[in-house]
């Protein structure tokens, strides 16, 4: 099964190579915990840590939330029944176990 594509797309091919055979969604869940590891040890004044860190001010629309990203992630950890996600990102051995 292949798929055209245009510019920096990929073929479903390539796609299918890159996650070898597993569960997308699965694949998808681990690439975030793997995420999440990296934002959590990154030094303080990094920008991509200021953002993952900041709390917004004022008040959210109204009607359902959005979804946010932190809080998606701490529910597939809670779903993984992983507790003290935040001690365990220091130790990287660990952490890769449970991606």
């Amino acid at each position: 099964m292949c798929v055209c594509v245009f510019g920096d797309r990929l073929f479903d091919i390539e796609l299918e190579e890159m996650i070898k055979g597993e569960n997308i969604v699965k694949w998808i869940k681990g690439q975030r915990i793997s995420r999440l590891g990296h934002l959590e040890r990154m030094e303080e004044d990094r920008m991509p840590k200021k953002i993952f860190t900041q709390e917004l001010e004022g008040q959210r629309r109204r009607g359902r939330p959005t979804k946010r990203w932190k809080e998606e992630v701490e529910r597939d950890l809670q779903v993984l029944g992983v507790r003290r996600w935040r001690e365990l990102v220091a130790d990287r051995k660990k952490w890769k176990d449970i991606v």
